[in-house]
């Protein structure tokens, strides 16, 4: 069984090997240098630190570790896309969706206003919802158990 652990070493590093599409996709990987292992717990998050570009990053660093952890196989790259880009499109939303002031609109535009960000939102998330169900579908079992643990905490 000591084969085991140089076939997943092999298999990681095949991955990286080939993924240089996810690595240009994510900025090519060198947002991670001096980063810190859990920076969301950062008490500096009201001296403007955190920026949209910066939550961006984050995400982006999250995904890639989790393809990473993943150890996402050729024939899933495609679909991990889809999930990746879908993550991206809903997380690229997030901090776009302020509100007029309410001076600028009557109640009734502000709801309006209001319902169209849920509608949205929705549609994003269930994009992303869609996007999981045919990854996790083919993944294997300690794939699925990865995700499981891990997964949540990358989906905005």
């Amino acid at each position: 069984m000591m084969n085991r652990p140089l076939q997943r070493f092999a298999l990681a590093a095949a991955l990286v090997a080939v993924s240089g599409h996810c690595f240009a996709q994510f900025g090519g990987g060198g947002g991670r240098r001096g980063t810190r292992p859990d920076s969301t717990t950062s008490p500096r998050t009201g001296d403007g630190l955190s920026t949209p570009a910066t939550a961006a990053g984050k995400i982006r660093d999250k995904l890639y570790d989790l393809r990473v952890q993943l150890m996402i196989t050729p024939e899933q790259s495609q679909l991990w896309d889809r999930f990746s880009d879908a993550v991206w499109d809903m997380a690229s939303r997030a901090g776009m969706t302020a509100a007029a002031p309410p001076d600028d609109l009557t109640a009734v535009q502000f709801a309006q206003q209001r319902a169209m960000q849920a509608q949205d939102r929705a549609r994003r998330t269930q994009a992303v919802s869609d996007a999981l169900s045919k990854l996790y579908e083919a993944m294997t079992p300690e794939q699925r158990h990865t995700a499981d643990q891990n997964l949540p905490a990358v989906i905005p």
